[in-house]
């Protein structure tokens, strides 16, 4: 087989992969959906067109979609495209990396004191096996998280790098992979896709293996220049993407070595137009270090395909200690009387998830995912899931979270015939929802996390959404409907 050829083949086997292992996104369902609808050869054949053909033969449809960042406030800038459009840009940075590769099958940026990963993991020349695993995000994770595990008793540096994807600029990221590889006529088609889809930063896509692979090629010239550090200081690299972590191979407890690195490392990351995350940026003990980061050995991440959610003993042990203690009930009656009194109060929000539901003031959104998807809350008494339900005002404070929770514990309760009301709640939410005549930000994402448990199937509420983001409905008709 031709090298173009098996690289687009390639590139069509991991997206198929890690797309049918993740059931309840738009991305994800439409590639399925999508790649799945034509003979495989008539998808190979499309995706073997030149750029510009491409383009013109075939609408990106790319469009905003409805994600919070973590502080539940402020849109992601994440984007929903024409599957076609997610895998031949897969296609394009494999073949990139084949040419940065040269003659080797593994992509692995690490280098001398440095263990890098990314999402996945690319194998040239991979079996069927290497691809059901590499094809996800979940085993590079476990391996940087085994990694991490080998330097407990270290002080470790913290580093997180600010709107990580949204800083790096597509010009300044053709710039390096021209300094870096030359002037190659695959860097040259890379720019016209993204110009083309009117990407101005590095696409954020849902899963995408070749955005993470962009983002460790942007950071090349920064490794270069750290490396002198690591071995003056006798430090260890570690990262996931952008989440760094800066090891103290002498295990002593001299802050002011860190301190002085940092503000290195600070002027290194603003030549590259980056800018650290003061918040999540810290210096950890030994101790620290090892009780925040214990591994429960098993996939990390929400594992849709077998309704499972595993992740970090911590994670998994903090979501039990919630449901026993009552935590999940007290947050949600908290959350009512505030939402009663004060309104969407944020601040008072984050308070309140934080002391009910974190481990330690962090991770708070990792337990409660493990709560809601592995399904905890079913061991608290149906007494106490009914008052989880009597208010819903509650899932306004986090719509994305919330709405599946309510909604999961409800189905569930009518299932067992606890609750028989002919709906009669969820039908409250609705009625709220066709009552605004301008759906806020917050209330789409209600909406749109009802409809995905919902199948899709409230043709009023896509409407209502409609008029909020017409380019978002038209995706889900486009690519998604045909597919519930």
């Amino acid at each position: 087989m031709k090298n173009k050829e098996k690289l687009i083949e390639l590139a069509y086997d991991y997206v198929i992969k890690m797309s049918t292992t993740k059931k309840y996104n738009p991305q994800t369902i439409s590639n399925a959906s999508c790649l799945r609808r034509y003979d495989k050869e008539k998808i190979l054949k499309i995706l073997s067109e030149p750029v510009e053909e491409f383009c013109r033969l075939y609408d990106p449809c790319k469009v905003r979609d409805f994600v919070y960042k973590s502080d539940y406030f402020t849109p992601r800038k994440m984007y929903l495209i024409n599957p076609l459009y997610y895998t031949y840009y897969t296609y394009l940075v494999f073949q990139l990396s084949r040419l940065f590769l040269k003659n080797n099958f593994n992509l692995d940026f690490s280098r001398e004191r440095m263990s890098l990963f990314y999402s996945g993991f690319l194998d040239l020349d991979p079996s069927k096996e290497d691809i059901d695993k590499y094809a996800m995000y979940n085993e590079s994770y476990k391996s940087f998280q085994k990694e991490r595990e080998s330097y407990f008793g270290n002080s470790v540096l913290k580093i997180d790098i600010q709107d990580f994807f949204n800083s790096i600029r597509i010009n300044d990221l053709i710039l390096k992979l021209r300094k870096l590889l030359g002037n190659k006529k695959i860097i040259d088609d890379l720019e016209y896709f993204f110009n083309f889809c009117g990407f101005d930063s590095l696409p954020q896509l849902h899963y995408s293996i070749a955005s993470s692979i962009l983002s460790q090629f942007y950071l090349v010239e920064f490794d270069l220049k750290i490396q002198e550090i690591l071995e003056r200081e006798n430090f260890w690299l570690l990262r996931f993407v952008d989440d760094m972590y800066i090891v103290d191979l002498d295990q002593g407890e001299d802050k002011s070595k860190f301190n002085n690195v940092l503000n290195v490392i600070s002027y290194y990351l603003w030549e590259d137009s980056l800018v650290l995350n003061t918040s999540k940026t810290k210096i950890l003990t030994p101790e620290q270090y090892q009780n925040g980061y214990e591994l429960f050995l098993s996939d990390y991440g929400y594992d849709e395909s077998t309704s499972s959610f595993t992740s970090e003993k911590l994670v998994e042990e903090r979501a039990m200690e919630v449901i026993e203690e009552g935590n999940l009930l007290f947050l949600v009656q908290e959350l009512c009387k505030l939402e009663k009194e004060n309104g969407i109060d944020l601040v008072e929000y984050k308070r309140l998830i934080k002391e009910y539901i974190s481990i330690k003031g962090e991770d708070e959104n990792k337990v409660l995912n493990n709560i809601i998807f592995s399904r905890k809350w079913k061991d608290m008494d149906k007494k106490n899931l009914k008052k989880l339900i009597r208010n819903w005002k509650y899932i306004l404070f986090n719509p994305s979270q919330f709405t599946i929770l309510y909604i999961m514990v409800y189905r569930f309760l009518e299932k067992e015939k606890v609750v028989i009301d002919n709906g009669k709640k969820i039908k409250t939410i609705l009625n709220y929802l066709f009552r605004n005549d301008i759906f806020t930000f917050r209330d789409t994402l209600v909406a749109v996390s009802y409809l995905f448990q919902s199948g899709l199937k409230n043709k009023k509420l896509l409407y209502k959404i409609e008029k909020v983001n017409p380019g978002y409905v038209e995706f889900l008709e486009t690519f998604v409907l045909d597919n519930y």
